[in-house]
């Protein structure tokens, strides 16, 4: 006897140390074993629309509400809610079962039942729970007291776990305060406030409409005899390709060349004493007009290996070295000449926050390297195609330019990086705080 009372007491004490539902839930169905042996137990509430669902199962962790299992016991569940309305523990008949439940008992669990409401109502909170106990012995008068005392202490705890809970707070919320009642009625009103719409985006300065420097021939770089950022002025020699074969290619046309004309030289004397060799001249003469303009084009080709800047400005390139012995044809971009008066930025809008994107709206620019410093713009071009940005985000590419470019002083540099901010049309402040959320229901509900 005294062994009965210090188990109960323990069970109580663990169930009062439960720190939340679940804990509570998976004590009560796993450790009255200790009190009352049976070979299953479950644990019923009451979901938002009213009906049974299954909490906890002894020695299952977790819940498969699709389970065969599950749903036989729900149908059983609610065959006895049916069967008996009073709050009292209850021994099953299984004579007083539908054909069709008895079949599934012999099928799923002992045929030894209890059947153990756990419900309250105090102080306006409803606590509504079922326990069902099963084994293979039947229950003794003994037992179902002893669940009987179980049972009140169930509610009790079930009643305070549920008595802390946010949903019953928040539902027993006296509002009768009338400051309350008016901080409530300024946050409905002020949801309704007209707010410029934005996003943030990652931006870039770059040139705008900077002279694109080509490699003139098929060949490879030498070197670039600049850096990046390097100001040049017009005629500047900015690289070099290699020309080693293009220099044996103009000898070899020089000494072709020399060789013809030799010849016409040597067929004109002959002429003088030999009317046939008169007859070669012609033909001589033609052939000194062809390597002449082999050699005028070897010549060209030549003087293409050193690449020389049609405009001054900023010079805007990749690591030089990386450039030394990269094979290049003709037309390929090496480098890029900027005027740094003339700058633009580069914004990379992500596809999710592009909602209300259109041209000439304001964007507000903050650089990393100007923390107390903005600059104002307006969109000029938006891309009709996203593509991806370097962060792998699948993005739209979009060019604003600045309203004054010595805004705060100073121009902003080539290649500096930032933060955009993009306005668009007014929205209220309930759609401004709650977009993504609304954007997520949405996409999910497919409305």
């Amino acid at each position: 006897m005294n062994n009965d009372i210090s188990k109960l007491i323990q069970l109580e004490f663990n169930l009062k140390n439960c720190e939340n539902d679940s804990e509570l839930f998976y004590s009560i169905v796993n450790q009255t074993i200790e009190i009352i042996p049976y070979e299953q137990a479950i644990l019923f509430g009451i979901d938002y629309s009213s009906k049974l669902k299954v909490e906890a199962i002894s020695n299952i962790v977790s819940v498969d509400s699709t389970s065969p299992f599950v749903q036989y016991n729900i149908d059983l569940a609610n065959t006895l809610l049916n069967l008996y309305l009073t709050d009292e523990v209850k021994l099953v008949n299984i004579h007083d079962l539908s054909k069709d439940i008895k079949e599934q008992i012999k099928e799923y669990s002992p045929q030894n039942i209890v059947w153990i409401p756990l419900k309250t109502i105090k102080n306006n909170i409803e606590v509504e729970f079922y326990l069902m106990l099963f084994r293979n012995e039947i229950f003794t008068k003994k037992e179902i007291e002893l669940l009987n005392y179980l049972a009140s202490s169930y509610k009790y705890f079930l009643f305070a776990t549920k008595k802390n809970s946010f949903s019953t707070k928040l539902k027993n919320m006296k509002i009768n305060n009338k400051y309350l009642k008016y901080s409530l009625l300024g946050i409905v009103l002020a949801m309704f406030i007209p707010i410029k719409m934005s996003v943030l985006a990652p931006c870039e300065i770059q040139a705008k409409n900077p002279y694109v420097l080509t490699s003139p021939i098929d060949g490879s770089i030498d070197e670039i005899k600049v850096t990046s950022n390097e100001h040049v002025q017009k005629d500047k020699l900015l690289v070099k390709i290699k020309d080693i074969d293009l220099i044996n290619s103009y000898e070899i046309a020089n000494k072709k060349l020399d060789t013809v004309q030799a010849e016409l030289h040597s067929m004109i004397q002959a002429g003088f004493y030999d009317i046939d060799k008169k007859s070669q001249i012609s033909r001589l003469e033609t052939e000194v007009k062809l390597k002449e303009a082999e050699l005028i084009y070897a010549k060209s080709l030549l003087e293409k290996t050193d690449i020389y800047s049609k405009v001054q400005g900023i010079v805007i390139v990749d690591n030089p070295n990386e450039w030394k012995g990269r094979p290049v044809i003709t037309g390929e971009k090496i480098l890029l000449i900027a005027n740094p008066n003339e700058i633009e930025i580069k914004i990379m809008l992500s596809v999710k926050d592009a909602l209300f994107l259109e041209e000439n709206a304001n964007v507000k620019i903050f650089l990393d390297n100007k923390i107390f410093e903005t600059w104002n713009a307006k969109i000029s071009q938006i891309s009709y195609k996203p593509q991806v940005s370097p962060e792998n985000i699948v993005s739209y590419k979009i060019i604003a330019d600045l309203d004054d470019l010595k805004e705060n002083e100073n121009i902003p540099k080539i290649g500096l990086r930032g933060t955009a901010k993009i306005y668009s049309q007014e929205v209220t402040l309930f759609f401004y705080l709650f977009r993504k959320p609304i954007t997520s229901l949405r996409q999910l509900v497919a409305w």
